[in-house]
């Protein structure tokens, strides 16, 4: 068994983060509005060898610098509310239009970053993300000891967001450090975005904590959070700690199909049949099984624990559904775990599929062998012919069953005759006298009767 690889891509983490940042201007009507903040669900994230000394990422006590609110000139706040208005009706390029004439022509640096931080949005709700990055950077040089702390911090996500999609990776890390440094309040956002740009950037290990704090502090479970640490502890081995994760993440996300496969696959990993199995058959009746590999690993387990039949079953169900190919080997590979499990004419049955695949006659052999034992001569002869005339590495096998397969009909002759033709092989040729001998035998007590 081995692990499937995740399926998220962390360039796709980041667009998340990017798509959830603090973007959206509002109106002066909305800013009057408070919403209520969702109720709190208490996300449980597995404290593991690999999270169990994670620091928190910011300083709650921190001293936030106090910047004075200054406010805007009459003609300033007209001018502005004049291109905000243009933005909410959609009219971009007259509301582009206003903000610069006041960018370009104010000489009050606290106006300038207020309108470059405008012009920021402006872009970004068109998603114009290289004229969003440019007047938000603008922004964000321009508000230092002009601009509120929350701003400049919103900000600082931003561009970081932007620099990591723009791939200027190591710009965008250094910007998050600084919103880190800053910061005395979580953001879920910001945690996984740091975290994702460690793990892009080959440092797997710190990679770890940021998702761990991302998942903690999240509003409700955080799936690309749970898969960042999940990365981690299969890039560093900790299959007790991905074994914790994954059951996490199937509790709150179960239509993840890949994690049901990779928590089974631990499972097997560490001799743990029972569970494999039990992940396995829940993964099963619950109707998600949609690949080769899942029909494949759910028989193979059931092979594992000793169930023959299910063994057989599963990968039968799988190959008439067209999900596992119907190759000789798989056929046979049904057909030997129904003859374990008794179920002989399943097993005949498997066995002639898997002869239909076959140039040779060694699956009409093992099905004449089958029939024969099962007392069902005149089939088992048959198939016999069949595998004869295809052709099998051992003919005398051949000869002898049949013997022994007329010799059940009580047909002597023809008994005698094919254990006299398995007596020319030197395997068969032992057995065959003696069978050939009682034959000779009870055909002379038929006679007399």
């Amino acid at each position: 068994m081995t692990i499937k690889k995740l399926s998220k891509s962390l360039f796709c983490v980041a667009a998340l983060v990017f798509a959830t940042s603090p973007l959206v201007v509002f109106s002066a009507e909305d800013k009057n509005k408070v919403k209520k903040p969702a109720p709190k669900i208490e996300i449980i994230v597995p404290v593991t060898k690999l999270t169990k000394s994670c620091k928190p990422l910011i300083n709650k006590s921190l001293k936030l610098p106090k910047v004075p609110i200054r406010g805007l000139s009459e003609r300033s706040s007209k001018r502005i509310n004049r291109a905000l208005e243009k933005m909410a009706e959609e009219k971009y390029d007259e509301a582009l239009e206003l903000f610069l004439k006041l960018l370009n022509s104010s000489k009050d640096q606290n106006v300038k970053a207020i309108t470059a931080r405008y012009i920021g949005y402006l872009y970004a709700q068109q998603s114009k993300t290289d004229g969003a990055m440019k007047y938000f950077s603008m922004a964000l040089d321009l508000g230092k000891g002009y601009l509120q702390h929350k701003d400049m911090q919103d900000l600082t996500q931003n561009v970081a967001s932007m620099l990591f999609s723009a791939d200027k990776k190591i710009d965008s890390l250094n910007l998050l450090e600084r919103w880190l440094k800053n910061s005395k309040v979580n953001n879920h956002n910001v945690f996984l975005l740091y975290s994702a740009i460690l793990e892009d950037t080959g440092k797997s290990r710190e990679s770890i904590c940021p998702a761990y704090w991302a998942a903690k502090v999240s509003p409700k479970p955080n799936k690309n959070a749970f898969q960042l640490m999940l990365q981690g502890h299969f890039n560093f081995k900790d299959m007790d700690g991905a074994q914790a994760l994954l059951i996490q993440l199937i509790k709150y996300f179960p239509e993840d199909k890949g994690n049901w496969r990779n928590l089974s696959s631990i499972y097997m990993q560490q001799d743990n049949t029972s569970d494999a199995l039990a992940v396995m058959e829940l993964f099963y009746v619950q109707g998600m099984m949609e690949k080769e590999s899942d029909y494949k690993q759910l028989s193979a387990i059931f092979a594992w624990s000793e169930i023959p039949l299910r063994t057989a079953q599963i990968l039968k169900e799988g190959i008439d559904k067209k999900v596992v190919e119907g190759t000789e080997k798989n056929w046979k590979n049904v057909g030997a775990n129904f003859h374990i499990a008794q179920e002989i004419n399943k097993s005949v049955y498997a066995y002639g599929k898997a002869g239909e695949k076959a140039k040779d006659g060694e699956n009409e052999l093992k099905q004449g062998e089958l029939l024969a034992d099962d007392e069902q001569f005149k089939k088992a002869i048959v198939k016999l012919d069949v595998a004869i005339k295809k052709g099998v590495k051992d003919e005398g096998k051949v000869h002898y069953r049949k013997g022994l397969a007329y010799l059940g009909l009580k047909q002597y002759s023809r008994a005698i005759t094919h254990l006299g033709n398995a007596t020319k092989y030197k395997k068969w040729r032992k057995r065959s006298v003696q069978w050939s001998g009682y034959a000779k035998t009870q055909k002379k007590n038929a006679a007399k009767l």
